[in-house]
């Protein structure tokens, strides 16, 4: 427990631990010293070490048994039970868009700019299918983790770093911009559909009852699922073995995010976010056309945010970066051709972004395609017009035609001039010396290059959270 300070995260970084090679030789040396002091009492004072074995057993066994009966006894009703009839995000819908008008936002976890170009240098081709699109190699996401940034994106609010969380995700669905927002793009006769297995990170504990009124996927209608539990107790275990195991043994114990999806089976129509798992039923379902809405359209995928993905779109075991994103392609190149199919992917507008990017300061920035109606090229345009998330309820309203001046930072990212001079901020979440949850803020002004020199000169701006998400 004492050798665990900088742990990171489980389903964090998708190349699972990482730990600089001192620390590990380090953490090494005192776990041998540990065990040798163990044995060598075990040998020399026979005696000593059965009554240490004894009473300590007695203790940690003791300990245990009070922590699970005051579990027991004060759990709330709700973990004796699965919710019946509550609020939920549903997938019936998943594959359906609109035979008219479409505003289509794909959310590709994790995909920085970076694994872009790492890319790119495997597979120079990988993003042709994006040809019509404009390409933006200088977009900042504003939040680093898909909280806060999913709720961010789809409700244009600052965090607010003073009050709790669920208190704040409460606030940001009932402010008067977020509903005029929504209140619009029903007056634009659209349906408003996202698509994610992590609706608490749009709500906390709220429920999904405070989207009901604004995002049109929301259902109470009772569903069936099934529980792996032989997988439960092997993650469960693994989750412990992380924990405890000495750094060179924590990477064999590293549990990524889509293990915990698999855990519990929606058997209805459940939302799929994991790639393989979205490609094959869009293959098999295929998309299908709705003749009496416009919609707007947020698909999350796990991206980038697992090595898990072939470059035919399958699942695989020990990818790599590369071939995971070239995957990603190939899912986009399918539903885009299925769009081309149903006669209605010229007069769409389509972004492909990602919610966050990497861990390290040089992939800090997303990746931002966006493609408006009617537009056609023969290879991708690249501009470096400083785009944020900032800016995608504007673009949203934009393209469906509403006025897009009062929401989020009122700028269209189509409005952008390239070599704009735009000042940004960049939050990225810590701990400070005493230990206690931060958010270090870098304001900047210019591209990744600016960005990575003020992380080098310092945060601009230190904000102490009131609670942490994670």
């Amino acid at each position: 427990m004492f050798l665990n300070k900088n742990l990171d995260l489980l389903g964090v970084n998708p190349n699972g631990y990482q730990v600089a090679a001192g620390q590990g030789v380090t953490d090494l040396l005192i776990w041998l010293v540990i065990f040798g002091l163990i044995v060598a009492l075990a040998v020399c004072r026979e005696e000593i070490w059965k009554k240490a074995v004894t009473y300590g057993a007695a203790f940690l066994l003791a300990i245990q048994a009070v922590a699970m009966v005051s579990l027991l006894i004060t759990a709330p009703e709700e973990a004796y039970k699965r919710p019946f009839g509550d609020d939920r995000l549903s997938g019936e819908e998943q594959y359906t868009v609109s035979a008219k008008d479409n505003v289509i936002v794909f959310v590709l976890d994790y995909f920085s700019s970076l694994y872009l170009q790492e890319m790119l240098e495997k597979y120079p081709d990988g993003a042709d299918v994006l040809h019509d699109f404009t390409y933006y190699n200088n977009a900042d996401c504003t939040y680093y983790g898909t909280f806060p940034s999913l709720a961010h994106m789809l409700t244009g609010q600052e965090v607010d770093t003073t009050v709790p969380i669920a208190e704040w995700c409460r606030d940001i669905w009932e402010t008067p911009s977020t509903g005029n927002f929504y209140n619009g793009l029903k007056n634009q006769n659209y349906k408003a559909n996202i698509y994610t297995t992590d609706a608490n990170v749009l709500t906390s504990s709220n429920g999904c009852s405070i989207l009901r009124d604004k995002i049109s996927n929301v259902t109470n209608e009772p569903r069936e699922v099934s529980v792996d539990h032989p997988l439960l107790v092997k993650t469960l275990v693994k989750m412990s073995a992380y924990r405890m195991a000495p750094d060179f043994l924590k990477q064999t114990f590293y549990t990524n995010v889509s293990e915990y999806s698999l855990i519990v089976e929606d058997l209805g129509e459940g939302i799929l976010q994991t790639n393989s798992d979205f490609y094959a039923k869009l293959k098999e379902k295929r998309l299908q056309a709705d003749e009496n809405s416009n919609y707007f359209i947020v698909q999350h995928l796990i991206g980038t945010h697992e090595f898990n993905t072939d470059i035919n779109g399958n699942a695989c075991e020990g990818g790599n970066v590369e071939d995971t994103a070239r995957g990603c392609m190939t899912i986009l190149e399918e539903y885009l051709n299925q769009l081309r199919e149903l006669g209605v992917y010229d007069n769409a507008t389509i972004i492909v972004t990602a919610d966050h990017g990497g861990c390290e300061k040089e992939d800090l920035q997303i990746i931002y395609f966006a493609k408006r109606p009617g537009e056609t090229h023969e290879s991708s345009p690249v501009t470096n017009a400083p785009v944020s998330h900032c800016d995608l309820l504007p673009t949203v309203a934009q393209a469906a035609e509403m006025d897009y001046s009062k929401y989020g930072s009122g700028r269209s990212a189509f409005d952008l001039s390239p070599d704009e001079q735009r000042e940004r901020t960049m939050w990225v979440r810590g701990k400070d010396e005493k230990g206690k949850d931060i958010y270090n803020l870098y304001t900047y002004t210019g591209d990744i290059l600016a960005l990575i020199t003020q992380i080098d000169e310092g945060p601009s701006e230190v904000k102490e959270m009131y609670e942490s998400y994670f």
